[in-house]
């Protein structure tokens, strides 16, 4: 036998079980069925309603179907297997039968018809199309359509996605052919896009070298403002001192606490120097600090009567007039007064510049940079 005979014979095999089951399982509610060949037998896969009635008391009626595929049609170790089908409304196979009964019962076609379109549209069928062809109504036969939703008629999407069943009624009048084809709900239609929304590519930044970027300041910013944790630690006294040293020495502790406060007054009584702050000596010549005598070196002395002076701080530099002079620096060396004679300054030769867009000078009794619009006293 050629390849092709082979196919065709195959086929024609697939149809007439077909035919088989639908005739002796009518009542169980089949609803197709589904043949695959495998190197252990050819595996039959049966849908119906009412699976129960397919296998029968003890399995008795798929028993008598397996001897039945293996006596006519020659199948190589027959396996049958019997599902239930989920939904019967989106079964094609199941509504042709049906409406093929119903017509049988004597329903009439449009009713029957459009009750079990609606059905299979409110079941969730995409869409939906029954053909009814033969004796209707009169003598004549022909063709009365019904069809909601998408229905493809043409190319492989017709044959991928439709799903079809045909069912005949058998009249007085004649044999009334019942086909149903059904696009079952979830199904991707070949004419349906839909757009992607492209998230558009994050921008680059490039860190350029010298350049601070907002994470290095909050990064820094962090570092400085962070808590310092400051540790109290407790000084000893002392007396305290004398008595670890007392015990380190191997003396008592009555004669380590009386050193410890000889010591402590003594210290008490030392007298202690103030020692000016470098603000208030800023511009004064050393000369004139290291003759300043202590509190202890003029202590019982006479204090002599100098005249009443004024002190200002210019520009870090300390100024001072009295009854003699108008404001000079502190640091200008008077020449020393004769008896009943005022003091004079240090003849000084007269200098000028120009220090941000102010000009300057400085002169005899001014020895220092001062504005040359400045009136002095008794000019």
């Amino acid at each position: 036998m050629t390849v092709e005979r082979k196919f065709v014979q195959q086929g024609l095999n697939r149809a007439r079980m077909d035919e088989y089951f639908a005739k002796e399982l009518e009542r169980a509610g089949y609803a197709g069925m589904d043949m695959n060949r495998t190197p252990m037998g050819t595996q039959i896969t049966i849908f119906a309603e009412k699976p129960g009635m397919v296998i029968g008391k003890g399995g008795k009626v798929v028993r008598k179907l397996t001897k039945d595929m293996d006596q006519y049609y020659d199948l190589d170790n027959p396996q049958i297997d019997v599902q239930s089908v989920g939904i019967p409304e989106l079964n094609a196979q199941l509504m042709a039968s049906r409406i093929a009964s119903a017509l049988e019962r004597g329903w009439y076609f449009r009713k029957a018809a459009h009750s079990t379109l609606r059905r299979i549209i409110g079941a969730g069928a995409i869409g939906c199309r029954i053909v009814l062809s033969g004796k209707l109504t009169g003598p004549r036969s022909r063709i009365e359509k019904v069809v909601e939703g998408y229905i493809v008629h043409a190319g492989k999407p017709a044959e991928e996605i439709v799903h079809r069943g045909f069912s005949t009624a058998v009249q007085k009048l004649g044999t009334i052919g019942c086909s149903v084809q059904i696009v079952l709900p979830g199904t991707v239609l070949p004419d349906v896009f839909s757009l992607v929304e492209v998230e558009p590519p994050e921008p680059v930044i490039v860190e350029e070298p010298g350049i601070a970027t907002a994470e290095m300041i909050e990064a820094e910013e962090g570092i400085i403002g962070a808590e310092v944790e400051i540790t109290e630690v407790e000084v000893a006294t002392e007396a305290e001192m004398a008595i670890i040293e007392a015990e380190i020495a191997g003396k008592s502790t009555i004669e380590a606490v009386g050193e410890g406060s000889a010591i402590a007054d003594t210290t008490q009584t030392t007298p202690t120097t103030q020692i000016p702050s470098p603000v208030e000596t800023e511009g004064i010549p050393p000369e004139v600090l290291a003759t300043a005598e202590s509190p202890s070196e003029t202590k019982g002395t006479p204090t002599k009567t100098t005249s009443k002076s004024e002190t200002r701080n210019v520009d870090g530099i300390w100024e001072h007039k009295h009854e003699d002079l108008d404001w000079h620096a502190m640091a200008i060396a008077h020449k020393q007064a004769k008896p009943g004679k005022p003091e004079e300054a240090i003849p000084v030769e007269e200098e000028s510049r120009v220090k941000d867009g102010v000009t300057e000078h400085k002169h005899t009794g001014f020895d220092y940079w001062h504005p040359a619009s400045r009136v002095h006293k008794g000019a």
